[in-house]
């Protein structure tokens, strides 16, 4: 995990919670909106967005999920799912029952924290989202989450370079942006005119991450965590704190 780095016990508890591994093709639903949360899932390879559907039949991609992301998790709190996970490209998820993952949290406190810093740490994400959404232009937008899934595959897949494949449609990526699809490939245009970013097909790269950052108007987050997060669990037994 990115913040408590687990023991090879914690790691070997973590993935044995997994039930199954499924596989899903570009375009599948995971889970609908509305089904019984008896699950959630690891990612372990491709995207997958979590969207909200509206009875009007519409749907809001709210999020983008990148390998070693848990996906479905903040459904646990209610009866049915309240989004629905699609495949944005070719994946592999791993199966954890619901009961299992709950139980994790009960015997294993290091990797409880692990979850527990990683799920603030994408609040906090979610919260710089939604004032950019809100307070920033479409180009400002797009800087913003490209850097996003830059900085975040720089954790995963260890980037070499700021170079990536973006494998959203311009209809996909217009959702994200909370665009139109038509509005999303102008501001595509005028981004690569500012000789920050070279579009390539579907392969990005960061000309000038620095004055991509200044142009998406991105907060300096530096996240980290004090060491006190990855001490031995201390209430067990007589250890246990009065």
């Amino acid at each position: 995990m990115e913040f408590v780095p687990f023991e090879a016990a914690e790691l070997e508890l973590f993935t044995s919670l997994s039930s199954e591994s499924r596989h899903f093709r570009r375009h599948d639903v995971i889970r609908q909106q509305g089904d019984d949360v008896r699950e959630v899932y690891f990612l372990s390879e491709g995207w997958v967005g979590s969207c909200v559907d509206f009875a009007t039949g519409s749907r809001q991609m709210v999020k983008v999920h990148l390998p070693g992301d848990m996906l479905g998790t903040p459904s646990v709190v209610l009866d049915s799912a309240a989004e629905t996970l699609i495949a944005l490209t070719p994946i592999t998820i791993h199966v954890i029952p619901a009961s299992a993952y709950s139980r994790l949290f009960m015997s294993a406190p290091r990797v409880a924290a692990a979850m527990f810093l990683t799920a603030q740490k994408e609040r906090v994400l979610l919260m710089d989202r939604l004032t950019s959404v809100a307070r920033t232009t479409a180009m400002q937008r797009l800087a913003a989450f490209l850097l996003h899934v830059y900085d975040r595959l720089k954790t995963v897949e260890n980037l070499d370079e700021p170079m990536f494949e973006l494998p959203l449609s311009q209809e996909e990526l217009a959702d994200v942006l909370g665009i139109t699809p038509v509005h999303a490939n102008r501001t595509f245009a005028q981004l690569d005119n500012t000789g920050l970013v070279d579009r390539r097909g579907r392969w990005i790269t960061l000309l000038n991450v620095s004055g991509l950052r200044s142009l998406g108007a991105v907060p300096d987050r530096r996240f980290e965590c004090t060491a006190d997060w990855h001490a031995p669990a201390l209430w067990q037994g007589e250890d246990r704190p009065t």
